[in-house]
């Protein structure tokens, strides 16, 4: 089961990008505008490095309409994300991407006619689960929604909604002439943005006033975001697009322990609250999706 691998190497690297993304929003670029015209450049810079490597080809206007489509409405969703980033501790933000799963397995269903056999589905279940546990925070005795709750409700329904457009195209097209071009649809709304005098200068001046320190983070964060979406795509290839996007539970797990890491041995770089009852919570979740993980094995 390729798709399996490269889904968790996906959720790993994603991991490592969320980790640069929060230094990122934190310490050096505090505009969640600003990122998200940075990441549409990351993506038309990988579209070119594709082209000069591969080459592009031509895939009728359908297809080319649909993908470009997909890419452009991602801005928004990368927005939503850095946005959600900023209010809360970066443990606690990625696994509200559990949401995303429910969103996938609802339209997979009526536009895709995916069906799962039980084993996938008790493993759905059990992935989507953990992910909640290890988001789960108490109020007073009571579940309490976090600030960035809603800012990724809007991200995960955009990528279910883009995840959904790109299962049957990857399926049928070339994989890198689909990727360059996904790029470029990601990199339109940043082109008309930019348009606007302002948002160029904006941006020019964020740059500009960015240490070193911040250019490595920035330039690890898009290295890890491209990396992470080439193996996503690759596993869409073969793999149902239901159970892939749960496996976006996983990255919860990655980020948590990359967090716990970096705040253990390098305080002053990074540092997230270690509490026991939480860990503990957490790691229950984290065998909860193991268990699932052995299921789609089985």
């Amino acid at each position: 089961m390729d798709w399996v691998f490269f889904s968790l190497l996906s959720r790993a690297l994603w991991a490592g990008n969320n980790i640069a993304d929060k230094l990122l929003r934190d310490k050096h670029i505090p505009d969640s505008f600003v990122l998200t015209l940075v990441a549409g450049f990351a993506t038309l810079l990988f579209s070119f490095l594709i082209i000069i490597f591969n080459g592009i080809a031509w895939l009728g206007i359908t297809p080319v309409s649909l993908v470009l489509f997909a890419g452009a409405v991602q801005i928004v969703a990368v927005f939503a994300y850095y946005q959600a980033v900023s209010k809360d501790e970066i443990s606690r933000v990625i696994p509200l991407f559990q949401l995303t799963p429910i969103f996938v397995l609802i339209l997979s269903f009526f536009v895709l006619g995916e069906i799962l056999t039980f084993n996938y589905y008790f493993a759905f279940l059990l992935i989507l689960l953990g992910g909640f546990l290890i988001s789960i925070r108490r109020a007073e005795g009571l579940f309490k929604l976090r600030e960035a709750f809603w800012w990724m409700i809007l991200c995960g329904l955009i990528y279910a909604v883009q995840i959904v457009i790109l299962k049957p195209l990857y399926v049928n097209y070339p994989f890198w002439d689909l990727t360059a071009y996904l790029g470029f649809g990601q990199f339109i709304p940043t082109f008309i943005l930019l348009l606007k005098p302002a948002f160029g200068k904006k941006l020019v001046k964020s740059l500009r006033e960015l240490n070193l320190g911040g250019w490595i983070i920035l330039v690890f964060s898009m290295i890890f975001a491209m990396s992470a979406s080439v193996a996503g795509f690759w596993a869409l290839v073969t793999g149902p697009v239901s159970l892939i996007s749960v496996f976006r539970g996983f990255q919860s797990v990655f980020v948590l322990l990359y967090a716990v890491f970096f705040s253990i041995w390098l305080p002053k770089f990074f540092k997230e609250e270690l509490d026991k009852k939480v860990l503990g919570t957490k790691v229950l979740a984290i065998l909860l999706m193991g268990v699932g993980l052995y299921l789609i094995y089985v």
